[in-house]
């Protein structure tokens, strides 16, 4: 049974859910999502590890951090310290496991933390030309401030609605077009609300990890390394583009069909295969 909670560590407040026994395993999440976005894969993965899936500051029920952090390597030290919470019950190195904002901040503290990490996992991990990454925050991140006549509700419906058809969401053609199925309206709101739950910060962690989305950093990384390449993914060509330049030796490329729970299988069989093989317990 997945359990949620909330902590405090060193004044600010963490919100969690977690699941299973055995070898740890943390799941860093998407912005501007939250853990909640994580529970068929905890329920998957709970078969044979624990499982723990904060909200990042900011989003979900954690906290924000002030003053608002500016780049990844801000929040690299309250990361550090939730994971030290659970280090002190298990004593050992764990799993990181993390998907696009969550797995940047994953690169980030492997190449910071290299001791912590016995294997890190990453899914829509891409890489961005400058050219393209400044084309892209252009646009991408509109003023979600509330506005008196209602107006930054209707931006977010748009762009949440445009999220699952379209990347960059904002360019709106058949060049950029990653579907032509209509998503459900309950899946939009899902979308929404997480939006105006992060609030006029929605973009923190977001913007900073398109800025760290570069080759180079996740060569920085020397620690054992999965990279999925789910062909469902709205990334798909970006991620192609990473494996494109060159991997280091420590990074596997490993293939996740584009259902689901196919994919949620490839994930949990990879990880099961690493963290035994590792003898981590």
């Amino acid at each position: 049974m997945i359990t949620r909670h909330l902590i405090e560590i060193n004044g600010q407040y963490w919100h969690f859910r977690k699941a299973g026994t055995g070898p740890l395993v943390f799941l860093l999440h998407a912005s501007p999502r939250n853990s909640a976005m994580f529970i068929p894969l905890i329920e998957k993965l709970s078969q044979n590890f624990t499982v723990v899936a904060p909200d990042t500051p900011g989003y979900g029920m954690s906290d924000g951090i002030l003053p608002v952090p500016a780049t990844l390597a801000e929040y690299l030290p309250y990361f550090k310290a939730f994971f030290e919470y659970f280090k002190n019950d298990f004593n050992q190195k764990f799993g990181l496991y993390g998907t696009a904002t969550g797995a940047q901040l994953g690169i980030a503290y492997a190449y910071t933390y290299p001791e912590d990490v016995e294997h890190l996992f990453l899914d829509n991990a891409a890489h961005f030309t400058d050219e393209e990454r400044n084309k892209i925050l252009e646009s991408y991140f509109p003023d979600l401030s509330p506005k008196a006549d209602g107006s930054h509700l209707s931006k977010v419906w748009q762009m949440s609605s445009q999220f699952f058809n379209y990347f960059p969401w904002f360019m709106k053609d058949e060049a950029h077009q990653v579907s032509a199925n209509q998503p459900p309206v309950n899946m939009i709101n899902t979308s929404a609300m997480e939006f105006l739950q992060a609030g006029e910060h929605y973009d923190s962690a977001y913007r900073s990890a398109f800025e760290h989305e570069k080759a180079e950093n996740l060569a920085r990384v020397k620690v054992p390394t999965t990279l999925f390449r789910w062909k469902g993914a709205i990334l798909l060509k970006y991620i192609d583009d990473l494996i494109a330049i060159g991997l280091e030796k420590n990074v596997e490329v490993v293939e996740t069909e584009a259902p689901i729970q196919a994919r949620y299988e490839a994930i949990f069989e990879r990880t099961k295969s690493i963290l035994s093989f590792s003898g981590s317990h």
